[in-house]
């Protein structure tokens, strides 16, 4: 019996091609998760710092910061529509869930996000005049329906 059980765990992972594949993916899932929080929460505390403070000009430069770091979120959201896709396909109808009511919610989910995702980039085309005949208005108010959804 090994002194350290979970790093000879580990170590027998890590010495198989598929064991090495699984790790790779979890840190690139984490690091993707992570940036995108760091993203936000930088968005969120540079807009906060911008409603407090009584300078005048820093309250300008957070706000301009939080609005360059909301726009970096949406760009890179604009790009998550083929992996959310493919999640929505593998994930069905929630076979694979324990409790039904999970399931219900997580096929909720996945038809609300498959929803947004294009409402939003019509928004965004929009907004941006990409796209001609398209009142901005209606889509931008989908949009923040549908992302407020999201949310719940």
């Amino acid at each position: 019996m090994s002194k350290f059980p979970i790093l000879d765990e580990i170590c027998n992972v890590l010495e198989t091609y598929k064991g090495r594949d699984k790790v790779k993916i979890i840190l690139k899932l984490l690091f993707h998760i992570l940036a995108f929080q760091f993203l936000r929460t930088i968005c969120y505390s540079t807009k906060l710092i911008g409603g407090l403070t009584s300078d005048p000009l820093l309250a300008k430069r957070m706000q301009n910061v939080s609005s360059q770091m909301s726009a970096a979120r949406l760009i890179l959201r604009l790009l998550d529509d083929l992996p959310m896709l493919k999640y929505t396909m593998e994930y069905g109808l929630g076979e694979e869930e324990n409790d039904k009511l999970m399931a219900s919610l997580g096929v909720v989910t996945n038809v609300i996000d498959v929803l947004y995702y294009p409402i939003e980039k019509m928004a965004w085309l929009a907004e941006h005049r990409l796209i001609s005949g398209y009142n901005v208005e209606p889509w931008d108010t989908a949009s923040s329906v549908f992302g407020r959804l999201a949310f719940i």
